[in-house]
């Protein structure tokens, strides 16, 4: 977990849910709009039911793996500890699956996008876009305008998640240093053990950064408990845990070898699109 742990940046924004005794789980999904209100009830009258229903998700964890098969030739001769190297390398792999399901989960369950304009205000009060050859990149404005969205069904945004090839745009922003902007330095503010992949945070987000994000499109979103204006649990989603990550070696003595084998059961759902959009068609050549 020392590598895979730091390389699985989309994971932090699922609630984890630990499965035991069973094969799936299945959660509630809220239903209606979280900036309904309660009914006026005159004098003696009934006091109106809601009836607004709940529906259903049910996640089936996988099972992932991948092994390898060193001969002692390649043990005795490499001038690097092999077993150890394939280990990182099967278990950066993981981390990588694991990260570009979790991108694959927000992407298919958020609940709208907004299409990247590059557009930014910078100190002196006036416009400029941010461009790639082929289009715009990201700006100030496309931050804010997904965070209203967001923000217009009662829910707090507070995470962005983008490709390092288009977080290239934020920090060449003019006030990316800017304490009225940023957070802390603008760059790492709780140090990479504590938050992996974060590099800053910009408009009130917490900004981080994963290479299994798409270049084109970028996530803002709550993350953590989501809680609304009102306080109210309501999670993105759930990262349903059913095994961790596990290595085993066994010896292949008919072969004069070590087979390594890492394996993880899991899945991942988004229970609560409106808690997350999507920022699309961002230009990164």
């Amino acid at each position: 977990m020392n590598i895979a742990g730091p390389n699985m940046i989309a994971r932090q924004m699922f609630q984890t849910y630990k499965l035991t005794n069973s094969n799936s789980v299945t959660f509630s999904k809220q239903s209606g709009s979280p900036s309904s209100v309660v009914d006026e009830v005159a004098e003696g009258a009934e006091i109106p039911i809601d009836t607004t229903p709940y529906s259903s998700v049910n996640v089936v964890p996988k099972k992932i793996g991948q092994g390898i098969i060193i001969t002692k030739e390649s043990i005795e001769d490499a001038m690097l500890p092999v077993q150890q190297d394939q280990m990182a390398r099967k278990t950066l792999r993981i981390a990588n699956k694991v990260d570009t399901d979790c991108i694959s989960a927000i992407n298919s369950g958020v609940s709208g996008s907004t299409a990247a304009t590059g557009k930014s205000l910078a100190l002196d009060g006036t416009e400029f876009v941010l461009s790639g050859s082929g289009g715009p990149g990201v700006g100030t404005y496309d931050l804010i305008d997904a965070k209203a969205l967001i923000e217009s069904v009662n829910y707090n945004p507070d995470t962005l998640i983008i490709n390092p090839r288009a977080k290239r745009y934020l920090e060449r922003l003019p006030h990316f240093s800017a304490v009225s902007y940023i957070g802390g330095t603008g760059r790492m503010t709780t140090g990479l053990p504590a938050t992996p992949g974060m590099f800053g945070t910009i408009q009130g987000l917490d900004c981080f950064a994963t290479n299994n994000c798409g270049t084109g499109s970028a996530y803002v979103l709550c993350r953590g408990t989501n809680p609304n204006i009102m306080g109210q649990f309501s999670p993105l989603g759930y990262f349903v845990s059913r095994s961790p990550l596990t290595t085993e070696i066994k010896p292949e003595a008919s072969k004069d070898a070590l087979g390594i084998y890492i394996t993880m059961r899991y899945g991942v759902t988004v229970i609560n699109g409106s808690a997350a959009r999507a920022i699309t068609g961002i230009n990164v050549s």
